[in-house]
């Protein structure tokens, strides 16, 4: 029996990888740019955007931007609690992961600005990918 992907199905992956391009990429670029983090810190990044993109569009799929931005919120706070408790408490440092023992100072160009800014910006990035994915549309 032969199995086609259907269009609606693949559109809802177009949309996971625009979310998850979109969030990752613009959080490696500020980090690369920046002052840089660990493999452990990008691979979890695109882990999670991978799973919230996955849960949101296969989920809710919400159409109103305010509930977009709510979904923002809480994965902005996932991802940005999820580092600290992972990696700067020493729990992955425990297994052998080399992580950071401190956040990073979020830098823009020469201007470095206090690191709670990269909740403000993990927010943001994943909205503007949610947005931006929503011009996707399902047959």
């Amino acid at each position: 029996m032969k199995h086609y992907l259907k269009s609606k199905d693949f559109a809802g992956i177009l949309k996971i990888a625009v979310v998850v391009l979109v969030f990752w990429l613009a959080d490696f670029i500020m980090h690369f740019t920046g002052v840089g983090e660990s493999n452990y810190y990008y691979l979890s990044k695109f882990g999670n955007a991978v799973l919230f993109s996955i849960i949101f569009f296969f989920i809710f799929d919400f159409e109103d931007h305010w509930k977009k931005v709510a979904y923002s919120v809480v994965f902005g706070t996932w991802i940005s609690f999820y580092y600290l408790i992972s990696s700067y408490s020493g729990l992955v440092q425990l297994f052998g992961i080399y992580a950071r023992y401190t956040p990073p100072p979020f830098a823009v160009g020469e201007l470095m600005l206090p690191a709670f800014l990269w909740w403000i910006f993990h927010i943001v990035a994943f909205y503007v990918g949610l947005e931006l994915a929503g011009f996707i549309k399902r047959k």
